[in-house]
């Protein structure tokens, strides 16, 4: 973690180099969704040190809904100035397929300022499920087609993509609920109301001995080295699935809107 910080906090010195005078300055991070989501947790981690690195303020700011797209207009029709952010995952290019009428581009509005890496996701079940492993939940489920429901962060979200995969790759149905974001899934299993879902690591880590959420599987091709115990998706009879989802940074392009293309089908054209 220190090694990640120390990489972020080195791209945006470079970043704000030319700027004008740090104190006066406010940079803001937008996070598409709401408190408590991964890429919530991991803006308000990195805001304190990258703050007193810069000798500015750092904003975060959370405008969740429509998968993350109202963030993503905001940025695009925000001041391309260098202040303003937004912390986007693999929700930002989804959204160009799954909202064909968006007022904006997901790859030509916007340019690319800092790449984190990725993140593991994991299954996650409620406890009342009383399926220990994947291979019990998968037959569960299986038996009763729709009798359950998992929940996500909103249509076009990397938990609801993620785990839409994975119910087509067991050949499963269940009932999907979206949500606003991470912290309320994790809270709708804790209660029993949502029986599964598919979220990243970082988000359930400090629920990992909660006995009423159950990890089954992470979705890595390898075991993470937090949860050393836990296999994957793939080593638990499915081979070829695997997910997880990239971070970074993406800023508005100066780009007069007559200029720009609407966002369609060829979004899956691009890696």
């Amino acid at each position: 973690m220190r090694k990640l910080l120390t990489s972020c906090l080195g791209l945006w010195l470079f970043l704000c180099a030319n700027m004008a005078a740090a104190e006066t300055r406010v940079t803001t991070l937008v996070v598409p969704f709401s408190a408590g989501s991964a890429q919530d947790m991991f803006a308000r981690l990195i805001s304190e040190p990258l703050a007193r690195e810069l000798g500015a303020s750092v904003m975060v700011v959370n405008k969740p809904g429509a998968g993350g797209t109202i963030t993503s207009a905001f940025v695009a029709n925000a001041k391309p100035d260098g202040q303003t952010y937004l912390l986007a995952a693999n929700n930002h290019h989804l959204a160009g397929a799954m909202y064909p009428g968006l007022k904006y581009h997901p790859l030509n509005d916007f340019r690319g300022a800092a790449f984190f890496g990725f993140s593991d996701f994991v299954l996650i079940t409620s406890s009342s499920l009383k399926t220990p492993d994947l291979g019990s939940f998968v037959a569960h489920v299986r038996a009763q087609p729709n009798a359950y429901n998992y929940a996500s962060a909103g249509n076009g979200s990397t938990t609801h993509v993620g785990m839409v995969s994975f119910l087509q790759t067991a050949q499963l149905q269940m009932t999907h609920i979206p949500l606003r974001g991470t912290g309320e899934i994790i809270n709708e299993v804790l209660a029993g109301r949502v029986q599964a879902a598919m979220v990243s690591l970082l988000s359930v880590s400090g629920h990992r001995a909660d006995p009423r959420i159950q990890i089954l599987a992470s979705t890595h091709r390898r075991r993470s080295a937090h949860l050393p115990n836990t296999p994957t998706v793939m080593e638990s009879g499915y081979p070829q699935f695997q997910w997880n989802s990239w971070g970074g940074l993406l800023a508005p392009v100066v780009n007069p809107p007559a200029q720009r293309r609407p966002a369609g089908a060829e979004v899956h054209h691009h890696p």
